[in-house]
């Protein structure tokens, strides 16, 4: 049997946990979309699920563009039993979207990547800006 380290990640506007355990995801994206670079996305969580067999771990969470680092969180985690799982809530506020280069979210276990994700940036234009080229 294989185990797959993560389960999912996932970029969305906003993000909780109820009293009861269920897990609340609002506004689940796959892009970033602006009119231009840079820009700032004004907040994000990312949210991920793990599989982590028995032992102590850092968990290293970055979102890049092409070799910059935009934001990094790293999590010390103690697994007592043979697999644990590891839910991750990381909010971030004011990411500066530096190029039209994928943002990348990349995860580490113990200095070994196993997971990118990339985020296309997409340009946008406005309504009023599309039909005053018509003319």
């Amino acid at each position: 049997m294989t185990i797959h380290p993560i389960e999912f990640a996932l970029f969305c506007d906003y993000a909780s946990v109820s009293i009861d355990g269920k897990l609340n995801l609002n506004g689940v994206f796959e892009r970033i979309m602006t009119e231009k670079v840079p820009a700032m996305h004004p907040q994000m969580f990312v949210i991920s699920k793990m599989i982590l067999p028995k032992g102590d771990h850092k968990i290293a969470f970055t979102l890049m563009q092409q070799d910059k680092v935009l934001a990094k969180s790293v999590v010390d985690k103690k697994v007592e039993q043979e697999l644990g799982v590891h839910n991750h809530f990381w909010s971030i506020h004011g990411l500066k979207i530096e190029t039209w280069d994928p943002v990348e979210l990349q995860i580490l276990v113990d200095g070994k990547q196993i997971l990118v994700k990339r985020l296309p940036v997409i340009k946008v234009e406005r309504k009023e800006e599309k039909e005053g080229k018509k003319d």
